[in-house]
């Protein structure tokens, strides 16, 4: 379903929401999330969303990344499904052998459909939020 590249892109993403009025150097985005995230694979994650305009970037020592758009405009569902696909739980096959199978296919389809209303639903700014309330009980 998800793999390890979502998780990373969300810490980044993560990171560049809680400072979107600036840009970011690599550095800088690798020590908020607290090196959780190999360098190569945030390269190749900055690249992907970049490409796609979710990031943007500035060269030149005020440079880096940031958010090309406002944290509550991201959704994470335009974060996961950009780096890792829209989530099959079951891929289609053509007709129904039996009753069994057809009510088995019809079951994952509504989680399919569960899985993105959720991740649809939820933006940067929201995670962001969480984190920060997170950080306030502990």
């Amino acid at each position: 379903m998800f793999t390890m590249r979502s998780e990373y892109a969300l810490r980044l993403m993560i990171v560049m929401a809680k400072e979107y009025d600036r840009y970011l150097s690599m550095t800088e985005i690798l020590e908020k999330a607290k090196n959780s995230v190999p360098r190569e694979f945030a390269e190749k994650i900055l690249y992907t969303l970049r490409k796609s305009g979710i990031v943007e970037t500035k060269r030149g020592k005020t440079g880096g990344y940031r958010l090309a758009r406002p944290p509550k405009e991201i959704r994470v569902s335009d974060i996961i499904f950009l780096l890792d696909r829209k989530a099959r739980v079951f891929f289609d096959m053509p007709g129904c052998p039996d009753e069994l199978d057809c009510v088995i296919r019809s079951l994952w389809k509504r989680v399919e459909e569960e899985i993105e209303k959720v991740l649809g639903s939820v933006t940067l700014e929201d995670l962001v939020k969480e984190q920060e309330e997170k950080l306030k009980q502990m």
